[in-house]
């Protein structure tokens, strides 16, 4: 018995949701029918696929070694499929992407649904973490391209610059500081709310104070730039996020600007995508449309 693109199907699914439950959903079959389909595949493959941790699949060494194998030929089909559909046929299936938080949040959230207005038979799963679990996204095939604000350095990523962006330092209105423009020492062991490790914008900012000399002092530490919002609004310390997730706080006068001499905050958005895998159609009709849809927002 030969390997069926159902089966591969269904473990592609599996690998990316952890669950066979979900995977079902993803490739519209019954529970029981796509456990089955897997439990075929390890049996024609003679290996064991995943490894079960807690309520969840994990792909072992095997499934590793099989995920990238299994999409290149899913998409190979899905080339095939495009490329003798008829003239004019609208675009359809499931597109998963990744998005660090800014991003994801404040780009991209907004461009995938302007994507599927436009083309109604589609899906764009966006999976919004920092930039660390979005990088581990492309390279375990989950996400066929990521978006992220911090740097990738791993020789099987291809990255591309995307899109610009601003850091700015912010605080409470009622701060000395508040609206000033002050030289680096001013802030010296001053207390700040910070990003988690693995955020590319904690590292963006780590790395330019550095660069100054500036003595950060991390009072507080939070993963999303709303609870970093909330925290400097309570006199928390001073914040440093994407001028993108600012702008309402800054126009109700809730929140502060502090610039800082010599401290340059201008940094780019990436795109990035795992070099053995081939964009799909939805995939480059995405890019296509991404282009466009910033250049009207910004």
């Amino acid at each position: 018995m030969r390997i069926t693109l159902k089966q591969l199907a269904i473990f592609e699914a599996v690998a990316r949701s952890g669950q066979v439950a979900k995977a079902a959903d993803l490739v519209n079959l019954s529970s029981p029918a796509a456990s089955m389909a897997l439990s075929e595949l390890e049996k024609q493959l003679d290996t064991r696929l995943f490894e079960r941790v807690g309520n969840r699949l994990r792909l072992n060494s095997q499934g590793s070694l099989l995920l990238p194998l299994a999409t290149e030929a899913l998409q190979k089909i899905e080339q095939i499929e495009h490329a003798f559909s008829p003239a004019g046929a609208e675009l359809g299936g499931v597109l998963n992407v990744s998005a660090s938080s800014t991003i994801g949040n404040y780009l991209l959230a907004k461009s995938a649904v302007a994507f599927c207005q436009q083309h109604t038979n589609t899906l764009v799963n966006v999976d919004i973490d920092n930039t660390q679990a979005v990088i581990n996204a492309v390279l375990e095939f989950r996400s066929e391209m990521g978006f992220i604000e911090g740097q990738c350095l791993d020789s099987r990523i291809a990255v591309e610059a995307w899109h610009k962006d601003k850091l700015l330092i912010f605080c409470h209105p009622a701060h000395p500081l508040a609206g000033q423009k002050v030289k680096p020492s001013a802030l010296h062991n001053m207390p700040w709310v910070m990003r988690e490790e693995g955020s590319g914008t904690r590292d963006y900012f780590v790395n330019a104070a550095n660069a100054l000399g500036m003595q950060l002092q991390e009072k507080f530490r939070f993963s999303t730039p709303d609870a970093i919002k909330q925290a400097v609004k309570q006199g928390a310390g001073l914040g440093v996020l994407s001028e993108l997730t600012l702008e309402k706080e800054l126009i109700r006068k809730e929140l502060a600007i502090i610039h800082v001499e010599g401290l340059l905050l201008e940094r780019k958005f990436y795109r990035i995508h795992h070099k053995s895998r081939n964009f799909t159609p939805i995939g480059l009709e995405f890019i296509k449309f991404n282009k466009m849809f910033l250049n009207t927002e910004g």
